[in-house]
């Protein structure tokens, strides 16, 4: 199904679980709202997990991948040409910002209704999602530091982190977390999972080497690492998302 508005274009895109798509790009920049179902997606060897309640944001000619672990539904919302918005990429967008969520609840009301509001709808959520940008909290100086200086994937305390920054301990901990989204913890086990992908899609070297190369333990903490965080375990996404 797809709608057409002065806006742009809305369009419904269903998968079957289990499902794979290759390597592709779009012409255009679009938002993806996953209504129902998740998935896995690959763009730069960088893989994300989009469930249900995710925006994601493509930009314009991105080359990406997806496997879907169950049925998905998504609703797709194009993006106007030069929009800031399209500069957003780099996974979901936080639901819990209000208007956003709004604006989704308008664009998915309008879709599945009789559509006459979806124009407006999508303006919405246009604006919304460049808000959402402008409304992000200014980073202090020292997580640039961190974030480039510290070697998150060795086995290196978190203290040293901390040290870097020039805190305390439990003051860094409290302010990583508030101004990235995760703890440091979740953010270098995310780290070394990117790093263990890069070396799954680009090399043969063998899963156990890699574990080891990308921070973890052995091959069993890399793979439940994985699971977790992708539903997948390293070989099945070395066998999908390979060239």
């Amino acid at each position: 199904m797809e709608r057409i508005t002065e806006a742009g274009a809305v369009f419904e895109t269903d998968h079957r679980g289990l499902s794979a798509m290759e390597h592709h790009r779009h012409g255009s920049s679009f938002v993806t709202l996953v209504l129902g179902g998740a998935y896995v997606e690959v763009c730069d060897m960088v893989p994300a997990l989009c469930r249900n309640g995710s925006i994601v944001v493509h930009d314009a000619a991105e080359e990406h991948a997806d496997r879907f672990a169950s049925d998905t539904r998504c609703l797709n919302v194009e993006l106007p040409h030069g929009s800031r918005a399209a500069s957003l990429r780099g996974g979901s967008v936080a639901l819990d910002l209000a208007p956003v969520q709004n604006a989704v609840g308008d664009v998915v009301r309008s879709f599945y209704g009789d559509g006459r509001e979806l124009g407006a709808a999508v303006v919405r959520l246009h604006d919304a999602l460049r808000r959402s940008t402008e409304a992000a909290p200014e980073r202090p100086s020292w997580l640039r530091s961190v974030i480039d200086g510290f070697p998150w994937d060795e086995g290196v305390p978190l203290r040293e982190a901390a040290a870097i920054a020039g805190l305390h301990e439990t003051h860094f901990s409290r302010a990583f977390r508030r101004h990235v989204g995760m703890t440091a913890n979740a953010y270098r086990t995310r780290a070394r999972i990117r790093l263990a992908s890069k070396m799954l899609l680009t090399t043969t070297a063998p899963i156990s080497r890699i574990a080891l190369n990308a921070g973890f333990s052995d091959q069993s903490h890399l793979t439940r690492a994985f699971s977790r965080s992708l539903g997948l375990s390293p070989a099945r996404y070395r066998r999908t998302f390979a060239r």
